[in-house]
């Protein structure tokens, strides 16, 4: 009786989260390596930048940012309890200190110290992001959004690789 009340208790953390995850702010959906490469291309990341991931999910943004990239920091923030332990167990199989995987909710966070971020958020929490971003990104930063815009600023570059690709958004605060 206790197991299957503890497994009933790890059923809802886990399912709980995931669906709290897409609610608030973006299901879980794997991303194209090509895309990634994209993406990397676009944020120009250089030697010694601080790169959050907001929803990191299974950490292939992580950890292509930490393997393709010169960054002193790669923090992710995930709230889903499936894919927050999924990357850190990945963690503990590679030689990436550079990497911090956060189980915490982005919007309580301050971006002030992020060089670059790195997001694929639904419409609905890029409107929520908005006036966060804007107050909180240093002069100089850069956002990249996977596939939406962000309401009320202007992109500096939109890149899709082909006429069906996801768009890829540079802002530049």
């Amino acid at each position: 009786m206790i197991i299957q009340f503890l497994f009933f208790i790890f059923l809802v953390l886990v399912f709980g989260t995931m669906i709290f995850a897409g609610f608030s702010a973006a299901p879980w959906l794997p991303s194209w390596k090509k895309d990634i490469v994209t993406i990397l291309a676009q944020a120009e990341i250089k030697l010694g930048d601080t790169v959050y991931d907001l929803g990191s999910g299974d950490g292939r943004w992580l950890f292509a940012v930490a393997k393709k990239t010169q960054a002193s920091k790669v923090v992710g923030y995930e709230i889903s309890v499936l894919f927050y332990l999924w990357s850190r167990i990945k963690l503990l199989f590679t030689n990436y200190p550079q990497i911090e995987i956060k189980f915490n909710n982005f919007y309580h966070s301050d971006f002030s110290k992020a060089d670059v971020i790195l997001c694929f958020l639904t419409p609905r929490a890029m409107r929520k992001m908005s006036a966060k971003l804007n107050a909180e990104m240093k002069p100089g930063s850069k956002l990249i959004s996977y596939a939406f815009s962000l309401p009320g600023k202007e992109p500096k570059k939109r890149v899709k690789l082909s006429q069906n690709s996801i768009p890829i958004y540079l802002y530049i605060f």
